[in-house]
């Protein structure tokens, strides 16, 4: 029973893992392994997307991308642009090679309910061209770093400000001051931010996009471009496996939710010695929540009552039952999911329906899984097979998690109560349960008669 559980549980976590890898690959801008570049095309538009959290894993995919258009003479290059604002990355190397690009970049904010916040409000003014979607917005532009959030503009140093102002006036010397100032501080439509001088045009899809800028002169480093009158022809280039996963577990639910998986694992593998699936996946999810949290301004403390909850949970299930330490434990539960991002940007907030369903998982997991986990560990074997424990016996298959044992002269249904079990290893049985045994690895030497025995059942097999 107890391998069983292992297995599932395994298998459970490998699943909530694929499903959360599942809706960031499924989100715009999915992840792939980046193609090599091709040979030079002057006709070819590449084309990115850029959505969520502008954080590290953004930045390197936009220079790698901005280089490579450049070796391979693309006509332009397109970045769609959906994305609140920027974590814990610096935007001035994309805005340098922004700049430096002899390959123009084009920001396009889409689709209709986009919003290019923060530091990708910057990143679209320097563009050498910026195109919106209709009831696309742009801004608020302040702060850069969403995690200096200190709620409605305050505490601004006047940095931010000027170094909109500079990005906006080399896009748009004749900009008005108050075309700015509402940058800086609310979502500016398209309409309005065409009207202000603050992009360049609107445009609803790519195809229209692509029609907009036939024959159009640009001016990038090294002089003025025009592009081909020549029907442009996209390559779609996406984020490397590595970059995407990492970027998708920067949003704030897959990271609450990472962690707990992660937490699950572990307190599974610590009351189940041997790493198993669990283990494994506990570790990659623990991983990936960690480097979100690196990044995230989330409350430590809330962290830490999110510990507390899973110890106090623990606890007083190892003592079989659910009394004071499980409702002290729900309660630190509950408080830690909700201020986990306490006094975040709004951007940075967990969504109700990951809250909900953090909490109810955890419960289930300690409710059900657990509970069956420790009934497994602790259950007593029949009457009459009392004989048959701590018996050193002979693994006749694998035991993986399920598998056959020679012991004392008899041939037994068993499972491993922890890592899989090698054809003709010996054994020790830890338990019974009904007609199957509990059995572990063991350095003790079967006995002779059942060495015997089984290579008799091999040659009658």
């Amino acid at each position: 029973m107890l391998g069983a559980l292992r297995s599932r549980l395994g298998s459970l976590l490998w699943l909530s893992l694929v499903l959360l890898g599942a809706l960031g690959l499924a989100l715009p801008g999915g992840a792939s392994a980046s193609p090599a570049a091709p040979s030079p095309r002057v006709n070819t538009a590449d084309y990115v997307e850029v959505t969520g959290f502008f954080d590290s894993s953004t930045s390197s995919f936009l220079l790698r991308q901005i280089a490579s258009s450049q070796d391979a003479s693309s006509a332009v290059l397109i970045v769609r642009l959906d994305s609140p604002g920027a974590l814990d990355a610096s935007i001035g190397p994309v805005l340098h090679a922004m700049t430096e690009s002899s390959v123009p970049v084009i920001v396009w904010i889409a689709p209709g309910n986009a919003q290019a916040g923060s530091a990708a409000a910057a990143l679209a003014l320097a563009a050498h061209r910026a195109v919106m979607a209709p009831h696309a917005t742009i801004g608020p532009a302040q702060p850069l770093d969403l995690r200096n959030f200190e709620g409605a503009g305050a505490g601004d140093d006047g940095s931010t400000r000027s170094a909109v102002q500079d990005i906006a006036r080399d896009r748009n010397r004749f900009l008005r001051d108050d075309a700015v100032d509402r940058l800086l501080s609310v979502q500016v439509p398209a309409e309005e931010a065409l009207e202000a001088g603050l992009i360049d045009g609107i445009e609803p899809t790519v195809q229209e996009l692509l029609l907009s800028i036939k024959g159009l002169k640009l001016d990038v480093a090294g002089g003025e471009v025009t592009l081909p009158t020549d029907p442009l022809t996209l390559r779609f280039v996406k984020m490397s496996l590595l970059e995407r996963l990492t970027h998708g577990a920067m949003r704030p639910d897959f990271a609450y939710l990472l962690l707990l998986i992660g937490l699950f694992g572990l307190i599974f593998e610590l009351y189940n010695p041997g790493l198993g699936a669990g283990g494994l996946a506990a570790t990659v999810a623990l991983g990936f929540s960690f480097h979100a949290f690196g990044a995230l301004p989330v409350s430590w403390l809330a962290v830490a009552a999110l510990l507390l909850s899973l110890f106090l949970l623990t606890a007083d299930l190892s003592g079989a039952r659910l009394g004071a330490l499980s409702i002290l434990g729900t309660v630190s539960l509950v408080a830690g999911t909700v201020f986990l991002y306490s006094g975040a940007h709004p951007a940075i907030r967990l969504s109700w329906w990951a809250a909900i369903g953090g909490v109810v998982m955890t419960m289930l997991f300690f409710v059900s899984v657990m509970t069956s986990a420790i009934r497994a560990r602790t259950a007593k074997p029949l009457p009459g097979a009392e004989g048959i424990l701590e018996a050193v016996g002979v693994a006749r298959t694998d035991i993986a998690p399920d598998g056959q044992v020679m012991a004392r002269g008899t041939l037994w249904r068993a499972r491993t109560l922890g890592a899989a079990i090698a054809q003709g290893t010996a054994v020790k049985v830890k338990g019974v349960s009904g007609l199957m045994l509990m059995v572990e690895p063991t350095n003790e030497n079967p006995a002779p008669s059942d060495v015997d025995a089984l290579a008799e059942a091999e040659s009658e097999t």
